[in-house]
């Protein structure tokens, strides 16, 4: 499409704290909508909860990735968004928290219709495949994988650390009951 947004339509229209519009004034130079894909665009039919997808343009300043900014867009759009910027070549979406990668290079259209296509999306920027199934399950294992893994380090660092007996089992029987945790979730994942 091409068509410019004006970054200042979303910093005077958005209630922002001062960083966000800080973020929006300092690191933005420009955001174009790059493609809109809907039923009338793409070979796809109209979805249940997703009727337009459009992939944003946003043009940086320097190198330092507007989170911030990108995050109150998405919130405040009814439209699902993908945003890529430029330097830096990040794709974000907004699916259970702002999601990002730095490996994708195009994104393609999988499904019948824009539900599914927004799944693949998703998935394609999350996990890195074309899987559009339970995107929000995966998202969710994904988040709790990373909960355990900083909880074991840090039940790990401390037991290492810790002086007194009493302490120190109780600090390991904790660390070997997340361990197992963890390994029953990528068993569960590897069902997903």
């Amino acid at each position: 499409m091409g068509r410019r947004l004006p970054k200042e339509a979303f910093y005077r229209n958005l209630k922002l704290d001062a960083r966000t519009r800080d973020e929006f004034v300092h690191h933005i130079e420009s955001i174009t909508i790059a493609n809109s894909i809907k039923p009338s665009t793409a070979n796809l039919d109209d979805g249940a909860t997703v009727h337009e997808i459009m992939v944003l343009d946003v043009r940086l300043k320097g190198d330092e990735q507007p989170m911030r900014a990108i995050e109150a867009i998405a919130s405040a759009n009814p439209h699902k968004l993908v945003f890529h910027t430029e330097p830096g070549g990040v794709t974000y979406v907004l699916r259970k928290g702002m999601q990002s990668s730095v490996s994708i290079d195009t994104l393609d259209l999988a499904g019948k219709n824009l539900d599914t296509a927004w799944d693949s999306i998703c998935s394609q920027v999350i996990f890195g495949d074309a899987n559009g199934t339970d995107v929000d399950a995966r998202v969710d294992h994904a988040k709790r994988r990373a909960d355990l893994e900083e909880e074991i380090a840090k039940l790990d660092a401390a037991c290492r650390k810790a002086r007194q007996i009493n302490r120190k089992n109780e600090l390991f029987a904790q660390l070997k009951a997340r361990q197992r945790e963890l390994r029953q979730l990528e068993a569960a994942e590897k069902g997903i």
